[in-house]
């Protein structure tokens, strides 16, 4: 996990943003989809060196695409979703990024280097 980053505070923030009604085939697993998102999402900046084991800064950026296709393939295979549902998750996901970005944002948890 990323130091200072509460995954329950996060899920609040994020979760009522999310609106059921652009994501119907998915709306019932919305919550426990983000949930996961949540995991791939540190998943994926830890195995890229985005952050380190302490959840510091790592030596890596965050590459929103590598990180957006690795979250997608990681929920669609864990929920076994066919190709359909998949696309659909990838428009969750990226309200998920969006959203993400904003809490980051509201705890002061993003460093934007230039």
């Amino acid at each position: 996990m990323m130091k200072g980053y509460d995954k329950e505070e996060a899920l609040a923030f994020i979760i009522p943003r999310i609106h059921p009604k652009d994501h119907p085939e998915l709306a019932e697993m919305i919550p426990e989809l983000i949930s996961q998102t949540i995991d791939a999402d540190m998943a994926y900046m830890h195995e890229h060196h985005v952050i380190d084991e302490e959840g510091n800064a790592g030596t890596e950026y965050y590459e929103d695409d590598d990180a957006f296709e690795y979250m997608v393939e990681t929920l669609a295979e864990k929920n076994h979703l066919d190709p359909v549902k998949a696309v659909k998750l990838a428009s969750l996901v990226d309200d998920y990024m969006d959203y993400q970005q904003e809490y980051l944002e509201s705890k002061g948890l993003v460093d934007w280097d230039e």
